[in-house]
């Protein structure tokens, strides 16, 4: 297995882990290298989904395959363990569809499209999508992808491509990937973000710290271009932002109402505000191009797992190379 241009972290919170730092170390190494059809027996590898016993979504239960958005709205819709696999193909709608706890939602290879479709976990946990694209949701639908709720602990979000595009207003579509109302233990790594105004909010509101200080996020290896803002927006809570690529974008990484981000190993080129705070903090270290950067330090941070660091002159060809669906 290669393993050039990795820094292997060890920065453990005991109390927090369910493996081994040992065995955890192990596992991060896997972390930069992308199947193009992921495995449907994979829990969560990478940041926060792997804590609070992990991210396992519907592994351990029955698969199915759906060629309709009728048969995926009612495959995701309860609560029971199942790996649900989407043909290959466009899929186009105006809808949103709620997914129920203990899922995993797995694009065949080469990624199917969904087209005006969104999804939707609400108050459900134990949640992986993997290898979708999806793309054009109307704002008065919904998300491209929503996760909200304050029950909601273990998403993992990973080779999805997610888009809509500049053409039209900024609020004729909604958010890309929106977390917020107290939303914990969620990865996201190895998605494309590209072609919109918002990004990826997270925390619903500035007068939501009641929920939204708890929330936790990581986001990894994902490509982030010619977007307009929030790559992401993070009002209160902690998150980690390792490994990305920005690209040809306006506002980046915005630290908001007491947020605490380490930002560490990115790539910003042609961004305009590559980590700015609105009442947030932001350790930021070893990033290329972080320039300008106003935002206050949080001092050290240290993140609750093990995880592995490209070298910055790996991150924009691993990137480019792996993230979005394949």
């Amino acid at each position: 297995m290669r393993v050039l241009g990795i820094i292997i972290t060890t920065a453990f919170d005991i109390n927090a882990m369910k493996f081994s730092a040992i065995a955890l170390s192990i596992l991060s190494t896997l972390a930069p290298f992308v199947a193009a059809t992921p495995d449907p027996n994979q829990p969560a590898y990478v940041g926060y989904a792997t804590l609070n016993g992990g991210t396992s979504g519907g592994i351990g239960g029955a698969t199915t395959t759906v060629t309709s958005l009728a048969a995926l709205r009612t495959a995701v819709a309860d609560d029971v363990a199942r790996v649900v696999i989407v043909a290959a193909g466009t899929y186009s709608g105006n809808e949103v569809i709620k997914v129920g706890a203990n899922k995993s939602i797995i694009g065949a290879s080469p990624g199917p499209s969904l087209v005006g479709v969104g999804l939707r976990v609400l108050e459900k946990s134990n949640v992986i999508i993997r290898n979708l694209k999806i793309s054009k949701v109307l704002a008065d639908v919904g998300d491209v992808i929503g996760v909200q709720g304050v029950t909601v602990k273990n998403v993992w979000i990973d080779q999805c491509d997610l888009s809509n595009d500049m053409d039209h207003s900024k609020d004729y579509y909604d958010g890309l990937l929106d977390i917020t109302h107290g939303v914990q233990y969620v990865s996201v790594t190895y998605t494309k973000f590209h072609d919109h105004w918002k990004g990826s909010l997270v925390g619903h509101s500035d007068n939501n710290a009641s929920e939204d200080t708890v929330i936790t996020v990581t986001y990894a290896y994902n490509s982030w271009s010619n977007i307009n803002s929030r790559m992401p927006s993070f009002r209160f809570g902690r998150g980690h932002v390792f490994n990305s690529y920005f690209l040809n974008s306006g506002d980046g990484i915005n630290t908001r109402q007491g947020a605490k981000l380490l930002v560490e190993n990115n790539v910003f080129s042609g961004v305009k505000k590559p980590v700015f705070e609105d009442g947030g903090c932001a350790t930021v270290q070893n990033n290329e191009n972080a320039i300008p950067n106003t935002a206050p330090s949080c001092g050290t941070l240290t993140m609750p797992y093990g995880y592995s660091l490209l070298s910055l002159s790996s991150v924009v060809s691993h990137v480019t190379t792996n993230a979005g669906a394949h």
